[in-house]
């Protein structure tokens, strides 16, 4: 819902923001790369893996110049690509990455056009600097693979604010990405508080502190003197990164600072130098010499009288942090008016102290640490800061004794850069692991296509989006009936024993049926009578109730009653089976005809109407992905909050490569509870011979190769399954589930096992009740048996399912 309506306003604002592109000059240099259409690759062709680096403007490009340096040490084979939004991000990177990156625009943050941006680059890591968060651009990068890591990550007092208003939004924006490096302790509890994964947050520092110091190997443009018209006689004031209201309270500290010391001569370097021209019209109404640094040449001054009070203005790009140097006093614009500060550190690593202004939010820690070590001096207003200046002035020692500990601060606070590209390397190193596995795996047929290619067009079709607009009532809708219900406006019905409920949130195998089958067995085991309630989805027959089982016979098959019900039936011939939708009115059906202690509710979750005692939801630790998105764009049939109706959460596939986090965290989120689930796995318990029932060792099929098909909801834990058996799978037919065979579809797969020359042909057992009658004499299929095994929380889930004295007197389901 939330990125629904993010792109909705963002469709509405398409206009405007055309609008600006087209009428501001300095966008339209880049306007179709901002729409998506990147120019090709450069000479050493598109075929080398990318490294992708974001860096908004001048100062996060500043501070990924080292980082994407190092990475160009560490990955010679790739190809590094720096991405900005502004042109002074774009000048900088030509200009300090020449030769090692290569830049483009940043793409707009519309669906297609990311897509279209991610699939041209196809990146293998996306380094986004000091959070940039474009919600459609992680998440498309999020499900192409891409793993992205926020380096250098801030958040302001502003910033926090604003994502704080839109927290479900963000906590959503930021499951995208892999890992949060922050700069402080303070961003690292921001970005927690906004809902990042804390295992996934980081206080590596800040990589300011590991830049160098501007020479011509650099790619800085470095400034001597001479070229600004200082003489060596003169001394230097440099005001960096000023800003309106700024300007005017420091050329008032200049004036009155130069009446005491007539040698001063003041630098002002506006954060915008498109400004160049309105503070020259200033300082020349104030009656000082006003000389711009573009006009002053490269190596002459421009004829003035010297010693005359004048102040130089920085109008060109990429020349402050090495004018720092030739500073006797440095201040750092931003920071008298309420915009946050900016580089405190450019000055102070050339050993000067640092004076600033009260507002230095975007740069807390940094100025704590100038103050705290005695390299920095912060003031109030433009009055204080004159007399400040004048202040340590008069003090040559003590000034020098500022500047070396504002010097200190840096050395002392170095590594960053080090922690961050570690971090880096480990997601390096697992998604290299992660492609070898990949490479290895053979896809699988799906209907005569391949099921791994099929999945992969329709996440990047354009038909997702408008899966996504219909996702939107559908959640309206079912929200509505889950309160209705919880309000009472809804009946809610309840049958005169014991009702345990076994579903789950998805459409397709979350494992039920083998549950259902475990539960059932042990309630058999203690002497209850129990019926199974089923809906018998897709079942052939129409009438309202069916009798699968009386708990003595199979009354009906698998197309009549419905694949699983039937399979429960046969796996739990003491239960009673039976189908129907409305499950209060079978579950009445039933009991005039059975005495029932417990009724176990298959895929029962969602049938609100019905009462249960335990209400117990199943998650495929195997499929984190299918919590991603409600139908019809993903797979959840409820929103994931509704997960807190559960009595437990059993966690299925529990023995999965990628853990239980990726499942779990989501929940957690949503609904706010943290309550241990129980673990589940499924393991083979045999193979059957569909045709004589005969069961076949394990030790007869280990080692073998097959042929092997399956139509359940999730085909690739039934490989995994053979796999552990020892069975080599040669070629596999995966059919929809509940797939109703056909003799041409019996056909297809004696072809494929005589192509494929495989030893065995091997299906599901809940496959196999449904070929028997499309079967000859020649025949032998194996159907896995399946079995399930609690890994943790057994007793819990006894207690929960076996919860009322049985007949005997035993103390069960209480």
């Amino acid at each position: 819902m939330w990125y629904f309506l993010y792109n909705v306003l963002l469709l509405l604002a398409a206009p405007f923001i055309l609008l600006v592109l087209l009428t501001k000059k300095r966008c339209r240099r880049g306007l179709l790369q901002r729409l998506g259409f990147l120019p090709e690759g450069n000479d050493q062709g598109d075929s080398r893996k990318v490294l992708w680096v974001h860096a908004v403007s001048l100062g996060e490009v500043v501070a990924a110049v080292p980082l994407v340096r190092a990475l160009h040490v560490r990955y010679p084979a790739y190809r590094l690509v720096v991405s900005t939004v502004t042109e002074t991000g774009r000048e900088a990177v030509e200009r300090q990455l020449a030769g090692v990156a290569d830049h483009c625009y940043a793409p707009l943050d519309f669906p297609w056009v990311v897509t279209r941006v991610v699939q041209r680059l196809s990146p293998t890591l996306f380094l986004f600097v000091e959070t940039e968060l474009w919600p459609n651009l992680l998440r498309v990068l999020s499900r192409h693979g891409v793993p992205s890591i926020l380096v250098n990550g801030r958040l302001s007092s502003s910033s926090f604010r604003g994502y704080r208003l839109v927290k479900p939004f963000f906590r959503q924006v930021l499951e995208t990405v892999a890992l949060c490096l922050m700069q402080s302790d303070r961003d690292a509890e921001r970005i927690i508080a906004l809902g990042a994964d804390s295992g996934r947050v980081l206080r590596t520092g800040n990589i300011k502190f590991d830049q160098p110091l501007p020479d011509k190997t650099s790619g800085a443009t470095t400034l001597s003197r001479r070229t600004i018209a200082v003489d060596e006689q003169e001394e230097l004031i440099v005001a960096g990164s000023t800003h309106p209201g700024e300007e005017e309270q420091l050329l008032d500290s200049y004036q009155r600072l130069q009446r005491e010391i007539p040698s001063l001569v003041l630098l002002l370097a506006p954060r915008h130098i498109e400004r160049a021209g309105e503070v020259e019209s200033m300082v020349k109404a104030r009656g000082l010499l006003a000389l711009r640094r573009s006009s002053l040449g490269q190596s002459e001054g421009a004829s003035f009288q010297r010693g005359l009070p004048r102040v130089v203005i920085l109008d060109t790009r990429g020349e402050l942090a090495g004018a720092y140097r030739h500073a006797v006093l440095s201040f750092v614009g931003g920071t008298l008016i309420p915009v946050g500060g900016h580089n405190l550190l450019e000055p102070a690593r050339w050993g000067k102290p640092v004076f600033f202004g009260p507002h230095t939010d975007h740069c807390a820690e940094v100025a704590e640490l100038l103050l705290r070590a005695g390299g920095g001096i912060q003031v109030r207003d433009g009055q204080e800061l004159a007399a400040e200046m004048a202040r340590w002035l008069r003090d040559r020692s003590g000034l020098r004794r500022k500047g070396e500990a504002a010097r200190q601060v840096v050395l002392d606070n170095q590594g960053a850069l080090e922690r961050s590209l570690q971090l880096i390397n480990a997601v390096m190193a697992r998604k290299d692991e992660r492609r070898m596995t990949d490479s290895k795996s053979r896809p699988r047929s799906f209907g005569g296509r391949s099921f791994r290619s099929s999945f992969s067009i329709h996440h990047s079709s354009f038909l997702r989006w408008p899966l996504l607009v219909l996702a939107f009532p559908y959640g309206l809708v079912v929200r509505a009936r889950a309160a209705l219900y919880e309000l009472g406006w809804l009946p809610k019905r309840s049958l005169p024993c014991r009702v345990v409920s076994v579903g789950n949130l998805t459409v397709g195998g979350t494992g039920k049926t083998p549950v259902v089958i475990l539960i059932v067995e042990w309630l058999l085991a203690r002497g209850l009578r129990v019926a199974v309630l089923s809906r018998g989805y897709r079942r052939q027959s129409r009438t309202p109730f069916m009798l699968v089982s009386d708990g003595r016979a199979i009354l009906a098959g698998p197309a009549e009653a419905g694949d699983e019900p039937y399979l429960i039936a046969r796996r739990c011939p003491g239960a009673v089976v039976a189908v129907g939708a409305d499950r209060y009115e079978l579950g009445q059906w039933v009991l005039e005809r059975f005495p029932i202690d417990c009724f176990l509710l298959d895929d029962g979750f969602q049938h609100l109407a019905l009462h249960r005692d335990v209400d117990l939801l199943l998650v495929d630790a195997s499929v984190p992905a299918s919590l991603q998105a409600l139908l019809p764009a993903g797979r959840l049939r409820e929103p994931l909050s509704t997960a807190a109706r559960a009595t437990a959460i059993l966690v299925t596939r529990a023995d999965t490569a990628a853990g239980l986090n990726p499942v779990l965290e989501p929940i957690r989120k949503a609904t706010g509870l943290d309550s241990r689930p129980i673990l589940v796995r499924f393991k083979a318990e045999g193979f059957v011979d569909v045709l004589t029932g005969g069961v076949e060792e394990h030790e007869r099929v280990s080692g073998r190769t097959a042929f092997a098909f399956s139509g359940i909801g999730n085909p690739a834990s039934f490989q995994t399954l053979l796999a552990d058996q020892g069975i080599k799978v040669l070629d596999e037919l995966v059919f929809p589930d509940h797939h109703a065979y056909t003799g041409a579809d019996l056909s297809q797969v004696r072809q494929r096992t005589e192509e494929c020359r495989a030893e065995l042909v091997v299906t599901t057992e809940k496959d196999a009740w449904k070929i028997v009658s499309l079967l000859n004499q020649n025949d032998r299929i194996l159907a896995l048996r399946l079995g399930t095994e609690i890994l943790e929380g057994r007793e819990r889930l006894e207690r929960l399912v076996l919860g009322v004295a049985d007949r005997n007197g035993v103390g069960v389901c209480a």
